[in-house]
């Protein structure tokens, strides 16, 4: 009896020491990866994101908007009255938002944040007041409340990851889908104004290599939230379940991380380069080993993101030509013969081609469109859909009424 306590100590030590080695063992397998990738850049002191956010928890008649949107012209006179009266407060922050500065202060998707539906109802309400002005031929009121939308979505990308491309993706394209009917109603003073507009917004847009470094950045600090996970697991006794997790905390993490930090600065370069010249960057081996997306996105993903974001800003490039050539059309009674006849700008290059955007003009109408992501003139035919960018047939077309 005298020597049960000595033995008990001598198990409960034999037990520490075991329970420290073993997680000893495990931390040490599992270092934290170090990295290095540009930085998000200090939010502006009166950073206005917050806001943003709360307007697409706060659309009332979701639903509503959603039916709508699938009838000509937003439905009826009555039907766009109602979901306007109800959305006026939040349409007046909207606009008054819009002059404040805002860049995305966490670039990962948080319980209690909007999901993209809250984005897209605020894009269908702007939709729904830009035709209810139009119906109402307060044509000038219309587009200032069109590129007020496009504003606000484009400031809801600034500082974001590929997560706020799809939340700007879902707005802009609402917008853009409306836009363009009361362009050719507009006056010489509201088109020069529109045009002004339009080269700020296409000016202050958030530039496609800090949006894929801050992608990657944001995966890469995933990454080492879960490396820091299975360094933990020894002290909690979190034995391995199957073989592939036994391999997974033990496989070394420094070959992954350096693969991986290749891997980024293989894109981040990539993506300067015009998008014909763009090549797909193979996942290098020790991330195939891995699940998908573990450490950072797949190549087929991050080139489809690449085309969505230069879709979005075809489409606005589309529509600030369109203000150009409808001034031109009210000074000169005519629509020019050609894109060089507006003058020189970088905004009438289609980013898909490098070159300047389709044109071609009657007396009173013309045809202006993107060759989209194949590069090829399809002559008009609207863009089909496929996985894989390059392969999907049609241009991304600008229809004026």
């Amino acid at each position: 009896m005298k020597r049960l306590p000595a033995i008990v100590a001598l198990l409960i030590g034999v037990c520490l020491v075991a329970w420290a080695g073993y997680g000893g063992y495990v931390y040490f397998r599992n270092p934290l990866p170090r990295f290095s990738l540009p930085v998000p850049p200090p939010p502006p002191p009166d950073n206005a994101y917050e806001q943003f956010v709360q307007c697409a928890r706060e659309v009332r008649s979701a639903e509503e908007l959603a039916r709508l949107e699938k009838l000509p012209d937003y439905g009826s006179l009555a039907q766009k009255q109602a979901v306007v009266l109800a959305n006026r407060d939040l349409l007046n922050r909207v606009h008054q938002l819009v002059h404040l500065p805002a860049q995305a202060n966490h670039l990962e998707y948080r319980l209690g944040d909007p999901t993209v539906d809250g984005y897209w109802a605020i894009g269908r309400l702007i939709a729904a007041e830009v035709k209810l002005l139009e119906q109402r031929r307060q044509y000038r009121q219309a587009l200032h409340a069109s590129i007020d939308g496009l504003v606000f979505f484009e400031k809801i990308l600034q500082g974001g990851t590929f997560l706020h491309l799809t939340y700007n993706i879902t707005g802009i394209n609402t917008i853009c889908d409306v836009m363009p009917s009361s362009i050719p109603y507009l006056d010489i003073q509201s088109l020069q104004e529109g045009v002004k507009r339009m080269e700020h917004l296409l000016a202050n847009e958030y530039p496609l290599h800090s949006l894929l470094a801050q992608d990657l950045h944001t995966s890469l600090i995933g990454w080492q939230r879960t490396v820091r996970g299975l360094a933990q697991r020894g002290f909690r006794l979190d034995f391995p379940r199957s073989s592939l997790e036994k391999e997974m905390l033990f496989m070394p993490k420094a070959p992954i991380t350096q693969a991986a930090l290749q891997y980024a600065e293989q894109w981040l370069s990539q993506v300067k380069k015009p998008f014909v010249q763009i090549q797909v960057v193979d996942y290098p081996q020790p991330l195939r080993n891995l699940p998908p997306g573990l450490v950072l996105r797949e190549p087929a993903d991050i080139f489809a993101q690449i085309a969505r974001y230069l879709h979005v800003r075809a489409r606005l490039r589309l529509l600030y030509i369109a203000l150009q050539l409808e001034l031109y059309r009210r000074t000169h009674g005519r629509y020019p013969s050609g894109l060089e006849s507006l003058g020189a700008s970088p905004y009438f290059v289609d980013p898909f081609s490098g070159k300047p955007f389709v044109y071609r003009a009657a007396r009173s109408r013309y045809v202006l469109y993107s060759v989209g992501p194949n590069g090829v003139d399809d002559g008009g035919v609207p863009l089909s859909p496929h996985a894989d960018p390059r392969k999907r047939a049609g241009d991304i077309l600008l229809v004026v009424p």
